[in-house]
């Protein structure tokens, strides 16, 4: 079989390239660079243990088994929107409801003080509805996601 990937074609070799982006995202954590990306892999994710594990999951449409996901975890839908706001600029579909995302600029550094009790930069992500979230807290929900569905592949 021909390979488009150099060589790294399975869903388990998206799941190390994911845990990757999240090591170098852990380590610049106001970088929205290295966000975007991290988002993109998390999602695209879905892609490949769709295309993988078909026959396991007994789904026909990806959007049927992105549905089945999101009740595991709703962050999802989040790195959904981030990645194809990321690739289109506009969301056609969006799924999160999600309003506007920053740098939140706190009186504290991250890697100084990781307690929710101090003002720490982060990058926010604000839902329509005015609950603000920190990237770092929704990624760190999907990469559990992730290692809880990659545990026994």
């Amino acid at each position: 079989m021909n390979s488009l990937n150099f060589g790294k074609d399975t869903a388990n070799d998206k799941y190390q390239e994911f845990l990757q982006d999240y090591d170098e995202y852990s380590k610049d954590d106001l970088s929205a660079k290295k966000a975007k990306r991290l988002a993109s892999s998390s999602w695209h994710l879905v892609d490949w243990t769709f295309e993988e594990y078909k026959t396991e999951h007994n789904f026909d449409k990806i959007g049927d088994f992105r549905e089945s996901l999101y009740p595991n975890c709703e962050s999802l839908k989040i790195m959904h929107d981030l990645t194809n706001a990321s690739k289109h600029k506009l969301l056609s579909r969006p799924k999160a409801d999600l309003k506007n995302t920053k740098e939140h600029q706190g009186d504290y550094c991250s890697k100084d003080y990781s307690s929710e009790d101090f003002d720490v930069s982060y990058l926010e992500i604000e839902k329509n509805d005015g609950t603000k979230l920190s990237f770092r807290k929704e990624i760190g929900k999907v990469k559990e996601f992730w290692i809880e569905y990659f545990k026994d592949k």
